[in-house]
């Protein structure tokens, strides 16, 4: 059910779409391959409690965060699945993190012995997951050092390494063959680690791709993020699986008025009517996430919004409160539906979409979408 949104601009989040994403994608992986929920940065803009409560029920067994914060918000909402730091927590946040019994992630000495101080503190042994660097030289472990880090691990006993794992340097690429490069390099970490008396109980390393493309790569447990959220991980992995989106982008006008040819709208009167139309103006600017680079001057609008089941392009320089579209003849209400991101009628306007205009990818759309915007959510 549909709550109202107490502003004339709200994303609508679709939990049914999150449910039934995530049965679709379990069906993917291999037989006791577990299901980890990416819900990091506010489940990538949808709303982490809600969407993290909806990717359980449908077989989830693990959510994943960045921050302490993210963690702590789904404990004090009552969800009691474990919850994995996918970052080292930084060490005025640690105590915290366990006392929340969230699940630390380790890669540096320092940040092994930091854990092993407050599992003292804690009064018991914490169980953590090693992340190794297989190739793309961020967050991890080097291959090169591991003997040294297994070294540092069989003097530190207050901390039991739970889980290895690592991360793919291609997250829409899952054919190219730096993935089995790093699958090898993954293979010959945990070997290494083993040869010291290290073995995980388990591993793991898909992201959304490798999920629905790389079996061999399943391991232990997947990470799904971006899939989840009814989005496509690259546009070669549109169509492996049936995926809905999830977020809908909805505003409504909030001003129409006519404006003869010859005037121009917005800041530096960027975009001028060269016959007289309906310029509408849509109460959502770039502090709540529609970027100010959608904005049209002379060039062709980047950008258009659904109104009455029909496109009609953005004009003029995006505000920080409002943006402007030119309806032409036509014409709507105050308050009249305007979907920036979704269904109206036949037509349709994709995340994908706004990703292509921007020179960007679908996560940074999504993301990007302010706690400005009311999430209201139905299914």
């Amino acid at each position: 059910m549909t709550e109202p949104a107490p502003r004339p601009a709200w994303a609508e989040i679709d939990l049914g779409a999150v449910r039934r994403n995530v049965a679709r994608i379990g069906e993917k992986l291999n037989e006791n391959t577990q299901f980890m929920a990416v819900v990091k940065a506010n489940a990538y803009g949808h709303g982490d409690v809600g969407v993290a409560r909806a990717a359980l029920e449908a077989g989830a067994t693990w959510l994943g965060v960045i921050l302490v914060d993210e963690g702590v918000r789904l404990r004090e909402a009552g969800i009691e699945a474990p919850i994995l730091l996918l970052h080292e927590a930084p060490v005025e946040r640690i105590d915290e993190a366990l006392a929340n019994d969230l699940t630390p992630c380790v890669f540096t000495e320092k940040g092994l012995w930091l854990i092993g101080e407050a599992a003292d503190r804690a009064h018991r042994p914490v169980r953590a997951h090693l992340k190794v660097d297989t190739g793309m030289n961020r967050l991890g472990v080097p291959i090169d050092h591991i003997e040294d880090f297994a070294r540092a691990l069989t003097k530190e006993p207050r901390v039991e390494i739970e889980a290895i794992y690592s991360h793919f340097a291609f997250a829409d690429a899952p054919d190219n063959a730096f993935i089995s490069e790093q699958l090898s390099r993954f293979a010959d970490a945990c070997d290494r680690l083993k040869a010291v008396g290290i073995e995980p109980a388990f591993r793991h390393m898909a992201n959304s791709a490798a999920a629905l493309t790389r079996p061999d790569a399943h391991f232990d447990m997947a990470r799904v993020g971006i899939a989840m959220y009814g989005l496509s991980p690259g546009p070669k992995l549109d169509g492996i699986v049936e995926l809905e989106p999830v977020m809908t982008l909805k505003a409504r006008a909030a001003m129409v008025k006519r404006v003869p040819a010859g005037e121009a709208v917005s800041y530096g009167l960027r975009y001028k009517l060269r016959r007289p139309g309906t310029v509408v103006s849509i109460p959502l600017g770039y502090a709540d996430g529609w970027p100010r680079a959608l904005g049209s001057g002379r060039g062709a609008s980047k950008a258009a919004v659904l109104i009455g089941g029909k496109r009609y392009p953005a004009v003029g320089t995006v505000c920080m409160d409002a943006f402007m579209v030119d309806m032409g003849d036509d014409s709507c209400d105050v308050g009249d539906e305007v979907v920036l991101i979704g269904s109206q009628g036949k037509e349709r306007i994709s995340a994908d979409d706004l990703a292509s205009a921007l020179g960007t990818i679908n996560y940074e759309v999504v993301t990007r979408i302010s706690s400005r915007i009311p999430r209201v959510y139905r299914g």
